[in-house]
């Protein structure tokens, strides 16, 4: 039986091979879970509340479609906080989407709303013309009516018969169809006498107006008094209403379902009114409209056809109601809404209100619309100019703070491009200055880093200069401390045992601080050394055959090679001695030196100078001196960075208060000695860093032989 090989033959590069297409229950559960995801719990109960509505609206659950409105009302309101909090976070986030929503806010949306304002005043204005252009004729027609009757009560009744023929031909004009009911004492008239019989309930007053009776709109007066009782009634016909304002448009009165059916009550009975509209004894047409429930004016092809035609592509049809009280026969003194409707255009009200000729109409109509197209260029210009300044405005602002963001990740050799010589030009610039003083800083701050490193170096070379071991304890007990102002000092001491029981030590001051000073203190340290070793014989010499070792000799001598070795400006102030054990005897020269001090039992003796500094002059002589050094005796060698520190009040520490803290604690240890005088100093200045280096020496007589 032969195997199945499985096909290992490598695709070419580039090849993927063909995955088989996800199922569709899987593709549709991932969709489902990103609508889910992106809807949140609100969506989801947004959209089940949605579909709950639909399926009580369609079962006739009232309640529950109730209950269900309100939740989804709260659920929608709560999405609409959701949609606006993620709107400013995200929308509004940058700076050009807030410009552009201030602006629209401030530019566009207040000129939207004048725009709106104008045009509902404008219908206002328009529907108030319209209406009065209409209300007013129908009441001129309607006070005819109250007219004819007062007319007929003014004529005796057995004139009446007579008269009426000629008051309805007279009135006939302005309401064709109208009729009179008499009652007095002779008895019940009817004019004409082919009017249809008209039961009007007890209870009526003196009133004139609208009457709705069986559907039909109609002009009503009537008038009582203690002999007789007189109603008019003239039907107002489709015809009659569009007509009350020649070329104004369509006209209408409606009335409500609603009412008519709450008050009238049952229907009239067979022997109701019906009034004819003129002489060819054919009823009266019903009304144009009779409810609300029925049609609308505009709909009606015929209304459209009376409309005046448009003067402009503005001039669009308008539909303008009105409120219009009326009576029902069958409710004395009650009165009933109904809508007077009038269907026209705005130049048609304006013809029919102003009298103007219509060149001067359409002429300021033109007007008008130049001006609001003027508006709206100037507008778009605004909004224009407004998008473009916002532009340059969020176009430095992006790009400083994309400079910011690289100046976060140390590119400080971004720059930022200078499109304009503004405000916002100068912000740019300033940015591009201050990354390059951030660049050149770093370059500084990097060196700086180097040149501490090589202080740190510098330092540890220097500190290998200071002698490691205290000379062995003969005579003379030797302690010294130097505090550095700086990483390097330029203060120098030095203490070396010699042969046959002698011991030299120097202490010196470098002009100057930092680098330079350590440098020539090292050149000090070692022509110092270099002379001392020279008088030093080596093993298997004969030490009489070597030169006595003289201070004022080899001061003399480091004197030329300092000069020699360095530049004219630099120099030292210089203190060297040598103590011979045998003889108790301190021989000395102090070159330009601070004094040193013999504190012995309660005096201090200064020690005397005997030159000048060195380095300074080539040929500068320099003497020495001797003393006797006595047991107990302390000499105290120091530099100018014990005595000159000042306090706040610019007053120096001085040698007096040295003489006083060295003399008050003379019984205690070297050491212990050196450290409260270096306090003492620090705490004087009042602050962590020295001004000078502190260099001080010690040198206790211990024994004598």
């Amino acid at each position: 039986m032969s195997r199945a090989v499985p096909d290992t033959t490598p695709s070419p590069p580039g090849h993927r091979k063909a995955l088989p297409p996800p199922h569709f229950a899987a593709r549709a559960s991932t969709l489902l879970r990103k609508t889910a995801r992106s809807l949140g719990k609100i969506g989801i109960a947004c959209v089940v509340a949605i579909l709950l509505y639909l399926v009580f609206y369609f079962t006739g659950h009232n309640l529950l479609l109730a209950l269900d409105v309100g939740v989804l009302i709260f659920l929608l309101s709560v999405l609409a906080l959701r949609g606006l909090r993620h709107l400013k976070r995200h929308s509004l986030w940058s700076v050009r989407n807030r410009l552009l929503f201030v602006y629209g806010l401030f530019g566009v949306l207040p000129i939207l709303l004048l725009f709106v304002l104008i045009g509902l005043g404008s219908w206002a204005l328009m529907n108030e013309l319209a209406i009065y252009l209409a209300s007013s004729a129908l009441d001129r027609r309607l006070d005819s009516v109250n007219s004819a009757v007062k007319t007929m009560r003014g004529i005796p009744p057995e004139q009446r018969p007579y008269a009426a023929p000629e008051i309805i031909k007279a009135f006939g004009r302005v309401f064709p169809g109208i009729a009179f009911y008499v009652k007095d004492k002779t008895g019940d008239h009817r004019y004409p006498a082919t009017a249809p019989p008209l039961d009007v309930p007890p209870g009526w007053k003196n009133v004139s107006g609208l009457l709705v009776l069986n559907g039909h709109f109609y002009g009503w007066a009537h008038l009582i008094d203690s002999q007789q009782e007189i109603a008019a009634i003239a039907p107002l016909s489709n015809e009659l209403v569009e007509n009350l304002v020649p070329h104004l448009g369509v006209i209408a009165l409606v009335e409500t379902h609603k009412k008519r059916a709450q008050d009238e009550g049952p229907p009239a009975s067979a022997g109701s009114l019906t009034i004819t509209a003129g002489s060819n004894n054919s009823p009266a047409k019903p009304n144009f409209n009779y409810s609300l429930d029925d049609s609308t004016v505009a709909s009606s092809d015929r209304a459209r056809g009376r409309i005046p035609p448009p003067m402009n592509r503005f001039d669009i049809p308008v539909l303008w109601p009105s409120t219009r009280q009326h009576f029902h026969l069958d409710t004395p003194g009650k009165t009933y809404e109904g809508v007077l409707w009038v269907y026209s255009r705005p130049s048609a009200v304006l013809r029919s209100f102003f009298s103007s000729s219509e060149v001067l109409r359409g002429v300021l109509f033109d007007v008008v619309v130049a001006v609001a197209v003027l508006f709206l260029l100037v507008e778009m210009v605004a909004v224009f100019i407004g998008v473009s300044l916002s532009r340059r405005i969020t176009h430095a602002v992006n790009q400083l703070y994309e400079g910011t963001r690289r100046v976060i990740y140390g590119d400080f050799a971004h720059r930022i491009s200078v499109r304009s010589h503004d405000q916002l030009g100068e912000l740019s610039e300033s940015f591009n200055q201050m990354t390059g003083n951030l660049e050149r800083l770093l370059i500084v701050e990097k060196e700086k880093e180097r040149l501490q490193t090589e202080l740190e170096i510098a330092r540890e070379v220097q500190a290998q200069l200071y002698p490691k071991e205290a000379p062995p304890r003969g005579g003379l007990q030797v302690t010294a401390r130097c505090d550095p102002a700086r990483l390097v000092s330029g203060d120098y001491y030095d203490y070396q045992a010699l042969v046959h029981g002698k011991i030299a030590f120097a202490v010196g001051d470098i002009a100057g601080k930092g680098i330079s000073a350590a440098l020539l203190m090292a050149t000090l340290q070692a022509a110092l050394r270099s002379q001392v070793s020279q008088s030093q014989p080596s093993p298997g010499d004969a030490a009489g055959l070597l030169p006595q070792l003289d201070p004022a000799t080899l001061v003399y001598k480091l004197n030329q090679q300092i000069y020699a070795l360095t530049s004219p400006e630099k120099y030292a102030t210089f203190f060297f001695a040598l103590y011979d054990e045998a003889s108790c005897t301190l021989t000395y020269t102090n070159a330009g030196h601070l004094s040193p001090l013999l504190f012995r039992n309660e005096d201090v003796v200064s020690l005397d100078s005997n030159g000048t500094v060195v380095g300074a002059f080539p040929f500068s002589k320099y003497d020495e001196s001797s003393i006797v050094i006595q047991p107990g005796d302390l000499l105290v060698c120091y530099t100018d960075g014990i005595t000159e520190p000042e306090n706040a009040y610019d007053e120096e520490f001085g040698e007096a208060r040295l003489i006083e803290l060295v003399r008050k604690h003379a019984h205690q240890n070297d050491h212990e000695i050196i450290r409260i005088v270096f306090d003492a100093v620090r705490s004087w200045s009042g602050g962590p860093e020295l001004h000078d280096d502190m260099t001080l020496l010690l040198a206790r007589q211990v024994a004598c032989p």
